[in-house]
C-alpha cells in the first residue's frame, strides 16, 4: 500500500463523504483514490479560497468537520482568507495541503506551508512518514474538533508514492475530547442570583452558544420577570415567545432599541459580546452587563463587562433558577409590551424612494420577507447590502439555518458559503444575500453553482459600487466615483456560466422573477439593482 493510500483511508475512517478542493500536482491524485476507491463526493471549486469557503459552509449547515483540499504552494497560499476566517469562527476544518518534496528547495512552488498555515488557521500537522501517515491524519481531526477550529494537514508529493512499511497497522480513527458542560462557581451563581434580584429591568441576552439550552434559558426569564433578546447568529431561538425582543446589536429593531435602553442588567449567555452586539455602547448604556461563557478568555475580551462568569449556559440558567425567588415584574414584562412585541412590523414607518435606477432595497426586503420560504439556509455576506437582509428578515438561526461569515470582514463570502450550505443541507432552500462588488470577486463560483446543481437562490444586491466605502467617503470629503464601476448585466454572466438568472429593478420585476423561481429546487440568481442613495447605516 502507498501512503497516499493509506491516507485516504484514514480520511474515509474520520467519516468522511465529502470533500471540497481544487486539484494540482499535489494533490490530485488523492483526490481521485478518494473519489474512486471509497465514493467520496468532491466538489471543484474554481479558486482555493472559495474551496475552504465552502466547507467552512458545509460544517456550519451540517456541524461536522468540513474536509477540503488543495495543491502545493499557491493553491495553500491563496486560501488564507478563509483559513482566517474559519480559525475565527472557530469552524471544524481540515484542509489537505499538498506540499513540495523537502529535497527540493529550489522548486518552483516551494513556499513556508507551516509558518502560513500557523498565522492563518492556527494549527499545522505534518506527514512526516509513511509508516505514520494514517496517524497524522487522525491528529488533524482530532485538534479540528478539539480546538476546535481549522488544520493544515501537510502531505508531500512524493511521500504519497512511499510503501507504507510491511507490518504498519492502519490507525484506528481518533476520537475528539469531549470536555463535560462546566459548571459555573457557586460563589458566581450567588452574586447572579442578587444581581437578578436587585434588578427592575432585566434582559437575558443568549447567543449561538446557547442553542441547546433555549429552555433553560426561557425558564429562566419567566422566573425572573426578564425579556429575552438573542444575537443575529441566534435568532429565532426564543420565536413565539411573548417578551421575546428579537435580535439585539446594531441591527436592532426600534421596538428592541427602545426596551433594551432602559434594561438596567443584562446577562449574555453562549454570546460573544462585542461592539456590535452592544451597537458601540448605544444599545443598553444604563445596564450591568453580566456574560456568562464557557471559554474564560471570551469573558471581556471584546466588551467591558461588570462580571464574568465561566459556565455552560444551561447549567448556569438552571442553577440560578433553583435559587432565584420567583418575580413577575408586570411593569417590565407588561400586556401592553407583549402586544407591541406581537403586532411589531419591522417595515413600519419606512417611506419608501422611487426611482428609475432601480428599486429601494427596502421595499425589495417587503416582497422577500412575504415570498422566500420560511424554511430555509440564509447565507447573508459581508458588506452594506447585509444590512438589509439582517435587520428586515426574519432569517431563524436555529438548527443552522443562518451563516453569516462575518468574522473577518472579508467580501466575496456569500457564494461560496452558500454552495457549502446547499451541499451540506440539500433538504432546504439556501437564500444567500451577495453584493455586486462582492461576486465580482469570484465569477467562476457561479460555475461551481451550476454544476453542483444545489438548491440556492443568490440574490445579488447591487448598488453600483462598493456601497460602504460609497457612503463613508461623502462626509469626509473625497470624491466617490473612487468606489464606484460602471453597471454589468450579472444575470447575463450567471446565464452564460449555466445558472438561470433574472434581472429586477422595480416591485413588479420582483414579483415577477419570484413567481418563476420559486420553489427554489436548484441553482438561481436575482440581480436586483437597487438604488445607490438609499443606505444602512448599521450592518
Amino acid at each position: 500500500m502507498r501512503a497516499g493510500e493509506a491516507i485516504a483511508d484514514a480520511i474515509v475512517a474520520h467519516g468522511v463523504d465529502t470533500i471540497f478542493g481544487l486539484l494540482g500536482d499535489a494533490n490530485m491524485f488523492l483526490v481521485a483514490d478518494l473519489v474512486q476507491r471509497h465514493g467520496v463526493r468532491f466538489v471543484a471549486a474554481r479558486n482555493e479560497n472559495a474551496a475552504v469557503m465552502m466547507a467552512d459552509g458545509w460544517a456550519r449547515a451540517t456541524g461536522r468537520c468540513g474536509v477540503v483540499t488543495v495543491t502545493q504552494g499557491p493553491g495553500l497560499a491563496v486560501a488564507g482568507a478563509a483559513l482566517t476566517i474559519a480559525r475565527q469562527a472557530g469552524t471544524p476544518l481540515v484542509l489537505i495541503a499538498g506540499d513540495t518534496p523537502p529535497g527540493d528547495p529550489l522548486h518552483v512552488q516551494s513556499f513556508p506551508q507551516q509558518p502560513f498555515a500557523l498565522a492563518t488557521a492556527g494549527a499545522f500537522v505534518p506527514v512526516t512518514a509513511p509508516a505514520t501517515a494514517a496517524r497524522d491524519v487522525g491528529l488533524a481531526f482530532r485538534a479540528a474538533a478539539e480546538r476546535p477550529g481549522p488544520v493544515v494537514l501537510d502531505v508531500p508529493i512524493d511521500l504519497q508514492d512511499e510503501p507504507v512499511p510491511a507490518g504498519a497497522a492502519p490507525a484506528p480513527a481518533v476520537v475528539a475530547y469531549r470536555p463535560a458542560s462546566p459548571a459555573p462557581t457557586d460563589a458566581a451563581v450567588a452574586e447572579l442570583v442578587g444581581l437578578l434580584a436587585a434588578a427592575r429591568r432585566p434582559v437575558l441576552l443568549a447567543g449561538r452558544g446557547a442553542e441547546a439550552a433555549a429552555d433553560d434559558v426561557r425558564r429562566l426569564a419567566d422566573w425572573c420577570g426578564a425579556v429575552l433578546a438573542t444575537t443575529v447568529l441566534a435568532a429565532g431561538l426564543f420565536a413565539g415567545h411573548p417578551y421575546h425582543l428579537g435580535v439585539a446589536g446594531g441591527l436592532a429593531r426600534p421596538l428592541t432599541r427602545r426596551v433594551l435602553a432602559e434594561a438596567d442588567l443584562v446577562v449574555t449567555l453562549g454570546a460573544g459580546l462585542n461592539r456590535w452586539t452592544a451597537d458601540h455602547g448605544a444599545l443598553f448604556p444604563g445596564a450591568r452587563v453580566v456574560a456568562v461563557d464557557v471559554d474564560a478568555r471570551a469573558l471581556g475580551a471584546r466588551w467591558p463587562v461588570d462580571l464574568g462568569i465561566v459556565g455552560d449556559a444551561a447549567v448556569t440558567a438552571r442553577a440560578v433558577t433553583a435559587r432565584l425567588d420567583p418575580r413577575e415584574r408586570p411593569e417590565w414584562r407588561s400586556p401592553a409590551l407583549a402586544a407591541q412585541i406581537a403586532a411589531a412590523d419591522p417595515f413600519d414607518g419606512i417611506a419608501f424612494v422611487e426611482g428609475a435606477a432601480g428599486i429601494d432595497p427596502r421595499a425589495f426586503m417587503r416582497i422577500c420577507a412575504r415570498r422566500l420560504p420560511a424554511h430555509r439556509t440564509t447565507v447573508v455576506g459581508v458588506g452594506q447590502f447585509g444590512g438589509w437582509p439582517n435587520l428586515l428578515l426574519d432569517s431563524s438561526a436555529v438548527d443552522r439555518a443562518f451563516i453569516a461569515p462575518w468574522e473577518f470582514g472579508s467580501i466575496g463570502v456569500g457564494l461560496p458559503y452558500a454552495v457549502g450550505a446547499g451541499v451540506g443541507r440539500p433538504d432546504r432552500p439556501v437564500v444567500a444575500f451577495e453584493g455586486d462588488g462582492s461576486l465580482l470577486t469570484g465569477l467562476g463560483e457561479l460555475d461551481t453553482l451550476a454544476r453542483v446543481g444545489a438548491p440556492v437562490l443568490l440574490v445579488v444586491i447591487d448598488d453600483g459600487g462598493y456601497g460602504a466605502e460609497v457612503r463613508k467617503f461623502g462626509p469626509r470629503g473625497v470624491d466617490p466615483a473612487l468606489a464606484r464601476f460602471p453597471a454589468r448585466d450579472l444575470a447575463a454572466v450567471a446565464r452564460s456560466l449555466g445558472v438561470p438568472a433574472w434581472t429586477v429593478t422595480d416591485q413588479a420585476g420582483a414579483e415577477a422573477a419570484f413567481d418563476e423561481v420559486l420553489p427554489v429546487t436548484g441553482p438561481g440568481v436575482l440581480h436586483v439593482r437597487v438604488l445607490p442613495e438609499v443606505t444602512q447605516e448599521r450592518f
